[in-house]
C-alpha cells in the first residue's frame, strides 16, 4: 500500500507561526500588565480624593444629649460630594451600627481600628461603587462612596497611551518580520525561479556565489547530483554519435554497392529485392543521419555567452539550395517569404532543425502540393515557420508527434519519427518555443519562435 502523501510545509509559513504569535503574546502580556498598572494608578490616585469629604465628615460630627449628630449644613455636604463625572454618596453609622446621616442603601462597613481608613468595593443603587471608610474615636463611622466612571476612563487613557504605541510596534515588528523572512528564504526562492525557467536538458550548475551558508550544502549536493546526470548523459550522447557515425561508413558503402547493383541487368525478382535492400539502406542511413544531429544538439549549449549572432533570414536562404532540387523532384512547389529575424545561437543547429521541417513538409506532401518556408519577427521573438497542404496532422497527436520515435497510424513514407523530436530539441536548447498547428486550408503548419536579439545589418528580403 501506498503510504499517504504528507502535505508540502512551508518555510515561511514555519517561520511566521512561531514569530507573529509570539509578538501577538508579548502584546497581551503587555496589555495585562498596562492594564494591572492602569488599574493601580488609578485606584491610588481617586482613593486618597475619595478619603478626605471622609475625614472632613468625621470631624464635624457632633455628640450631645439627643446622640451623635452631623453638623454640617447641606450646601456644604453637596460642595463636599460634588463631582461632575461620578455620583457620590455617604452614610454615617453610629457605635451601635445605627445609620444616624446620609443614605441607608449602602452596606455596614468592616470592622476598622480608629484612625486607620479602609477602602472597599461595594454596590450603590446595582452600581458598583468605590468605598473609603474611617472610624472617630467615639466610634462613628464614616463611609464615603463614588462610582466608577473617572476611575475607568483613566484606566482606558493610560490603556491608549501605552497600548497604541505598543500596536504600531507590533505592527511594524510583524512586517519587518514578514520582510526579514521573506529576504532570507529569497534564496531558495531564485533557486526554484531558475530551475523552472530550465529545459529538461539543461544542466548546468547551480550559482553558489551568493548562497546563504545554510543552503550552500545543498546547492553543492544538487550540483554534484547534476554533474553525474550530465557524466551519464555524456556517455549516453557520445555513445549515440559515435554508434550513429560508425553506422554512416559501412551504410554508405552498402548503398553505393547496392545502386551499383542495381545499374545491372537483374531477374525483375532479384531487382525487386535489391531495391527493397537499398530503401531500407537508404531509411537506415537517414535514421543514423538523424541519431547523429540529435546527438549534436543534445550536447550543444545554445545558451552560451559567445553564442553567435545569426539571421534566421539567413539560414533559410541557405536552404533553398539544399532542397530546391529535392522539392522538383517531388513535382513539389518549394517557397520562401523572408523577413530578417535576427536572434543568438548556434547556426548549424539552426539549419539542422530546419532541414529536419522541410524534410517533413516535402516528405509528407502529396505530388503537386506546396510547401512555404517563413522567417520574420513579431514582438519580442523571431520565427522560423514551415507551412504545407500535405494530409495534416490529427489534433490528438500534434503533441505527440514532437516525442522520439513516434509516428501517426497509418502514415505513409519511410521515416523514423525523429524529425520533430529533433527540431523540438533544437528549440528547447535555443530557448524557444515549437508550435504545431493546421494551416490555413490543409496540412501542417509548425512554427519556432526564438527570443529575438537586435540585427548587426538590414537586408532587403528575399523571396
Amino acid at each position: 500500500m501506498h503510504e499517504a502523501a504528507v502535505p508540502a510545509r512551508s518555510i515561511r509559513r514555519r517561520l511566521l507561526v512561531v514569530l507573529i504569535p509570539s509578538l501577538l503574546f508579548l502584546v497581551l502580556c503587555g496589555g495585562a500588565l498596562t492594564y494591572l498598572v492602569a488599574l493601580r494608578v488609578a485606584t491610588s490616585a481617586y482613593d486618597r480624593s475619595l478619603l478626605d469629604p471622609a475625614l472632613d465628615m468625621a470631624q464635624n460630627v457632633r455628640i450631645d444629649a439627643d446622640g451623635p449628630h452631623l453638623d454640617m449644613l447641606i450646601q456644604a455636604q453637596e460642595a463636599l460630594l460634588y463631582d461632575h463625572a461620578d455620583e457620590m454618596v455617604f452614610q454615617i453609622r453610629d457605635a451601635h451600627d445605627r445609620v444616624i446621616a446620609g443614605t441607608q442603601e449602602l452596606a455596614p462597613s468592616p470592622a476598622l481600628k480608629t484612625g486607620e481608613p479602609d477602602f472597599y468595593d461595594g454596590i450603590y443603587r446595582n452600581q458598583p461603587v468605590r468605598i473609603a471608610s474611617v472610624r472617630s474615636g467615639s466610634g462613628i463611622y464614616v463611609q464615603v462612596g463614588e462610582t466608577l466612571h473617572k476611575r475607568q476612563r483613566l484606566i482606558w487613557e493610560i490603556l491608549a497611551a501605552e497600548l497604541v504605541p505598543t500596536l504600531l510596534i507590533a505592527l511594524v515588528a510583524i512586517a519587518l518580520a514578514w520582510t526579514a523572512v521573506t529576504h532570507g528564504i529569497a534564496p531558495l526562492s531564485r533557486v526554484r525561479e531558475e530551475l523552472l525557467r530550465r529545459g529538461p536538458s539543461d544542466l548546468r550548475p547551480l550559482s553558489e556565489a551568493d548562497a546563504p551558508l545554510e543552503i550552500a550544502p545543498a546547492l553543492r549536493a544538487f550540483n554534484n547530483l547534476l554533474q553525474r546526470i550530465r557524466d551519464s548523459s555524456a556517455v549516453q550522447q557520445r555513445f549515440l554519435a559515435n554508434a550513429a557515425h560508425q553506422l554512416r561508413t559501412p551504410l554508405a558503402g552498402l548503398q553505393m554497392h547496392l545502386e551499383m547493383l542495381l545499374r545491372r541487368d537483374l531477374d525483375a525478382e532479384v531487382r525487386g529485392e535489391v531495391g527493397d535492400m537499398h530503401v531500407a539502406t537508404l531509411r537506415a542511413s537517414h535514421l543514423a543521419t538523424q541519431l547523429l544531429a540529435l546527438a549534436r544538439a543534445e550536447a550543444s549549449d545554445a545558451h552560451a555567452k559567445d553564442a553567435p549572432r545569426i539571421d534566421l533570414r539567413d539560414v533559410a536562404d541557405a536552404a533553398v539550395q539544399r532542397w530546391v532540387q529535392r522539392a522538383i523532384a517531388r513535382n513539389i512547389d518549394l517557397g520562401f517569404v523572408l523577413d530578417p529575424a535576427p536572434v543568438t545561437g548556434d547556426p548549424l543547429l539552426m539549419a539542422e532543425m530546419l532541414d529536419n521541417l522541410i524534410d517533413n513538409a516535402i516528405r509528407y506532401t502529396a505530388s503537386g502540393g506546396t510547401v512555404t518556408v517563413r522567417s520574420g519577427g513579431v514582438g519580442a521573438f523571431a520565427y522560423l515557420s514551415v507551412e504545407d497542404n500535405g494530409a495534416g496532422i490529427p489534433e490528438h497527436a500534434r503533441n505527440r508527434v514532437l516525442e522520439r520515435f513516434y509516428r501517426v497510424a497509418g502514415t505513409p513514407g519511410d521515416g523514423a519519427g525523429l524529425g520533430l523530436a529533433i527540431a523540438k530539441e533544437v528549440v528547447d536548447r535555443h530557448g524557444g518555443m515549437l508550435d504545431v498547428q493546421s494551416a490555413a486550408t490543409t496540412g501542417t503548419l509548425i512554427t519556432a519562435r526564438f527570443p529575438a536579439s537586435a540585427p548587426d545589418v538590414t537586408k532587403p528580403a528575399s523571396s
